[in-house]
């Protein structure tokens, strides 16, 4: 039996002046005082409902965790500063201290107030509310032991959070503001290499949705850092137990853009049996990985692209994706699709024709052209990183 604690908070509390709704926990359980952060329980389904709530991956980390909050306007604490507590156990919460909300609610343009759970929203009408004068809506909890409340559930329960925020519409951007604009998120701290592992999971997790049927995934990955997302994508899509092969010109270890050859490398020692590396495949081989394909993945050019030719293997490989589309494959590209040019949408001689583009951070002026549009399918834009205030003085289109 667990023994009463004191317990300090100690998690300092996420929000900015954007944040337009609070949640509020009641205090945080050992698995997060670990983790020093919110839900750190392994199994707890916090954000995993807010990821499904806004489409997204499930994060994988607090700097993750923070950057979805904050994309997404939420600010997110507890009620209690100090307590004593068995445990996890909520019941036995004695002798509650609360924080000091006013230091969001009276810094911040907040609207709604949400509480997670029987006890969060108890304690916050005792012990807060006299002083916000904010009534909070009660939710479920989304901890293991609250077992009769399904994932799918739970997300509709937390639907009010997702429609009680304002939607952020990223600004479509020239490719070179993109670049001035991947420089600025590197220099707020999250570097380029972590930007590739974002993108290529949120690449796997377009793909499985789009998935008819149990694979393989057919990846064609180029050799430079579009090339990249798409060896990140293998690794999850394999994690995920989706079978892949990936099409690669060269061999990893003779890939020389950083940190697309990284990425190769990792993901080579981490493919189970069930994937394979086909290094400068023939036309055939292409040809006969794409009948047995339900779907393909394009991440050969990117957004630096814009010729009127592409150079071989590439020009052949991209006429055997658009046969083996007309066949019936689905096609989704990253970023742009290859042959198009993400700033005018001029398309080459030979060009990927996509069911669904999922373009990195913000939207390129060539994928919304006329010209360009039919190429791309549908465009989902991939949100890797929290770009609001980093967008002042970054050229619009």
């Amino acid at each position: 039996m667990a023994q009463v604690e004191h317990i300090e908070h100690g998690i300092e509390p996420v929000f900015d002046g954007r944040s337009e709704v609070l949640v509020l926990g009641t205090m945080p359980s050992p698995a997060s005082r670990e983790a020093a952060f919110f839900y750190g329980h392994s199994r707890n389904r916090f954000w995993p409902v807010l990821a499904a709530l806004f489409d997204e991956p499930v994060p994988e980390d607090n700097a993750e965790r923070t950057d979805l909050l904050l994309r997404h306007h939420i600010a997110l604490w507890d009620v209690l500063a100090s307590c004593d507590i068995e445990g996890a156990s909520d019941a036995s919460i004695a002798n509650a201290r609360p924080n000091d909300l006013a230091r969001i609610l009276g810094t911040v343009p907040v609207r709604r107030v949400f509480c997670t759970g029987a006890t969060s929203a108890r304690l916050y009408g005792k012990l807060c509310e006299p002083d916000t004068g904010i009534g909070a809506e009660k939710l479920p909890s989304t901890s293991p032991a609250n077992a009769v409340w399904s994932l799918p559930r739970l997300v509709e329960a937390y639907r009010p959070v997702a429609e009680a925020v304002t939607p952020f519409e990223p600004p479509v951007l020239d490719v070179p503001a993109v670049v001035a604009l991947e420089q600025a998120i590197a220099a707020a701290g999250t570097p380029l290499d972590t930007l590739m592992r974002r993108a290529g999971r949120f690449l796997a997790f377009e793909a499985r949705k789009m998935l008819e049927g149990e694979g393989p995934i057919v990846i064609f990955c180029g050799n430079g850092n579009n090339g990249g997302d798409g060896w990140v994508a293998a690794e999850y899509l394999d994690r995920w137990d989706i079978p892949v092969r990936v099409v690669t010109a060269r061999a990893p270890e003779d890939l020389t853009a950083e940190p697309a050859r990284s990425a190769a490398l990792r993901t080579c020692s981490a493919l189970g049996d069930r994937s394979a590396v086909l290094v400068a495949p023939d036309a055939g081989e292409i040809a006969s990985l794409l009948e047995a394909a339900p779907l393909a993945i394009d991440a050969i050019l990117g957004t630096g692209f814009s010729h009127d030719a592409v150079k071989a293997p590439f020009d052949g490989w991209i006429r055997t994706v658009n046969d083996a589309r007309n066949g019936g494959t689905v096609v989704v590209a990253a970023d742009v699709p290859s042959g198009l040019s993400a700033q005018t949408g001029a398309a080459a001689a030979d060009t990927v024709r996509a069911d669904v583009t999922v373009t990195m951070i913000v939207p390129k002026p060539g994928l919304l052209a006329p010209e360009g549009a039919p190429w791309c399918g549908r465009v989902r834009v991939a949100p890797l990183a929290y770009i609001e205030p980093l967008l002042d003085g970054v050229a619009t289109f």
